[in-house]
């Protein structure tokens, strides 16, 4: 099989990862503007829940490289 017929599966992985990344950075938009004393904390959890977001559609986006 060529690298083609796995990237609607790639596709997958990199676009959820996407959404996740989307929707965190909303909630913590919509924590800081509840708490604006805040800011700090929130950006630092949300920087790091943003890195554990990524990290599937990093694999997914180099499963195409990998797999042949």
């Amino acid at each position: 099989m060529t690298n083609l017929t796995f990237l609607p599966l790639a596709l997958i992985g990199v676009i959820g990862s996407g959404i996740g990344i989307g929707l965190i950075g909303m909630g913590a938009l919509q924590a800081i503007g509840r708490n604006p004393s805040a800011s700090g904390d929130i950006n630092a959890k949300m920087l790091t829940a943003i890195a554990l977001c990524e990290v599937p559609g990093l694999l997914a986006f180099a499963a195409l490289f990998i797999i042949k």
